[in-house]
This record gives structure tokens, C-alpha cells and sequence, in this order.
């Protein structure tokens, strides 16, 4: 995995431990699985979990479908746009740097505050109905997956490889999807976890905003191409 590969994944999980996803968590697995924690619970978890673990799989298949299609796209317009391509990547840094500063409360963006979601009051049935509540994630929750997403699409325009964003956007897909799964292993406790790790979710903003800067930094300037060859070199 090289170092872009290391910044998708990690922006994966950073998204994941953000605010407005982990306290959700579990109102998801109970939305897209049918199942309510006092019935996995009377159960012990043995009648419900494979059902939990099956509809996880098919929500993470749907926001990572979205993300992964972003991927291609961006990869794709780099290459249609190659001749712009130093302006548009610098361009791009300077957002990241802006929007990370907001995450940081140097500045304030007062869009980048807002949340914009579409809720869906009734549950799509079936395994293809979690698939579409994973689209649905995807597609709506801009404020909190955004940031990330777009520093890891601005890495993809870096390249002009139509396959380098599908790598990049399936890592940044992993990095969400693998805590998920894990919660789906832990229903009976996920109330906990999400007690426990609850305050790392204050935190997380500040982690990303300094990922963002740095990022953004690294186009602006065109170190991250360099250090991208020179360990391409080494390993």
C-alpha cells in the first residue's frame, strides 16, 4: 500500500469515527437489519446475527458502490482534463486547506456546519433494501464523509490512471466498512462501543482538519508526487 493508499484508508476510518456517523451506528444495523436490540439480546445473539452480519455486508456494497463510481470518475475527468491538470490538483490543495483550517475553527465556512440529510421514513425490505439504504448513506451524509472523500478524490486527479481512483476510493471504502462489520459482530455490546469511543468522535474533526491541511499542502507544493516516487522506488 503506498502513501496514498495509507491516507485513503485512514480518511475511511476517520469517517466513520466522526460525530455524526459512530453515535448512528446503531440505529443503522437496527434499521437495515429489522432486528431491535431487546430481540437480539432475549435471543443471545445466536437466531440474529448472522442476519445483522448479511445486512451489513449489503449496506457497505451500497456506499461503497457510490464511492468507488466517484473514484473512476474523478480518475476519468483527470484524464480528459490532463492538460489542466497542475492547476486544477493546486486548486484543489487550496480547498483542502481551507476546509481543513474550518475543521480546526481557524476559520469558519458556515455551509461546511450545515447537514443536509435525506432520511428514508420507511425501510427499503430485503437485502437489496439495505444495499439502497447504502447508497442512500452515501449520497447524504456529505457533511460528515465529505471533507474526506474530496481530499481523497483530489488524490485520485493526481494520477492520470483511470484505475488509481477505483484503488483509492475502495480504500477509503474499506476504512469505513471494516469497524462496521466488526459492530455487526458486536451487536449485543454495541451500545457500549459506542459509549467507549463516543468521545474519540469529538476528536476526529481535528485529526481530519490536520489531514486535510497536510494534503492539501502536499498538491499545492507537488511534494506528495515526490514522495509518492520516491517511495515507489524504495518498495
Amino acid at each position: 500500500m503506498d502513501i496514498g493508499g495509507f491516507i485513503a484508508f485512514g480518511s475511511g476510518l476517520l469517517s466513520f469515527f466522526s460525530p455524526c456517523v459512530l453515535p448512528l451506528v446503531p440505529s443503522y444495523l437496527i434499521f437495515i437489519s429489522g432486528i431491535t436490540y431487546d430481540n437480539y439480546i432475549q435471543s443471545q445473539g445466536k437466531k440474529y446475527r448472522k442476519i445483522v452480519l448479511i445486512h451489513s455486508f449489503s449496506f457497505i456494497l451500497g456506499f461503497s458502490l457510490v464511492f468507488v463510481s466517484l473514484g473512476f470518475a474523478s480518475s476519468f475527468l483527470a484524464s480528459q482534463f490532463s492538460q489542466y491538470q497542475d492547476y486544477i490538483i493546486k486548486l484543489g490543495g487550496i480547498i483542502l486547506i481551507l476546509i481543513g483550517l474550518n475543521y480546526l475553527d481557524v476559520i469558519n465556512i458556515p455551509f461546511l456546519k450545515k447537514q443536509k440529510m435525506f432520511q428514508l421514513n420507511k425501510r427499503p425490505t430485503g437485502l437489496f433494501g439495505s444495499f439502497l439504504i447504502g447508497i442512500t448513506f452515501s449520497l447524504t451524509w456529505t457533511p460528515c464523509v465529505g471533507p474526506a472523500l474530496s481530499s481523497i478524490l483530489m488524490l485520485a486527479w493526481s494520477s492520470d490512471k483511470t484505475w488509481h481512483g477505483i484503488y483509492l476510493l475502495s480504500l477509503y471504502s474499506a476504512g469505513m466498512a471494516i469497524p462496521f462489520i466488526l459492530c455487526s459482530f458486536i451487536f449485543d455490546r454495541i451500545f457500549d462501543f459506542v459509549k467507549r469511543y463516543n468521545s474519540v468522535a469529538r476528536f476526529t474533526p481535528k485529526v481530519l482538519g490536520i489531514l486535510l491541511i497536510l494534503v492539501g499542502i502536499s498538491l499545492v507544493t507537488s511534494i506528495f508526487a515526490k514522495i509518492s516516487f520516491i517511495l515507489s522506488q524504495i518498495f
